[in-house]
């Protein structure tokens, strides 16, 4: 288990929500708020995977199977894998030249808002992770 780069993780998706976050007012950047929410998914999904020690592999399709199994097991309170397939798509066609009109018609407002609930929730997971190993270090130096 590695709450470091689980913190690490947070804290990255929590600077790319805030990239999003701008790029979803007017005058909006669509394609890089949705590649910024797309990465910021994917480093939340990481996080938790760090924090509860859980393999993860830096493929994008993986990735998602390890959300929809995160959910599964009440790690996660919603299954994130259709949302981070999604942006991926969306991100693909933007990269490729290509953005269709469902990126134009993305309500990029309610992605920032659900983007920032899931930050809060890993944010509070990841967090009570932390207060329970310093738990456990004190009472270790308070024996010794």
């Amino acid at each position: 288990m590695s709450l470091e780069a689980a913190r690490e993780h947070v804290d990255l998706a929590s600077k790319q929500w805030e990239r999003a976050a701008t790029d979803a007012w007017e005058p909006s950047d669509p394609a890089s708020c949705v590649t910024n929410a797309f990465y910021a998914y994917e480093n939340l999904i990481v996080a938790v995977a760090e924090a509860k020690d859980v393999a993860w592999s830096r493929n994008h399709y993986k990735k998602a199977a390890l959300a929809k199994d995160l959910a599964r097991n009440g790690v996660l309170s919603k299954d994130l894998s259709d949302e981070v397939l999604r942006l991926n798509d969306l991100r693909k066609d933007v990269s490729y030249g290509e953005p269709g009109a469902e990126l134009l018609d993305a309500d990029l407002e309610n992605l920032v808002t659900e983007l920032e609930s899931v930050i809060n929730e890993v944010d509070d997971f990841v967090g009570r992770l932390e207060a329970e190993e310093e738990e456990i270090e004190g009472d270790e130096k308070r024996n010794e």
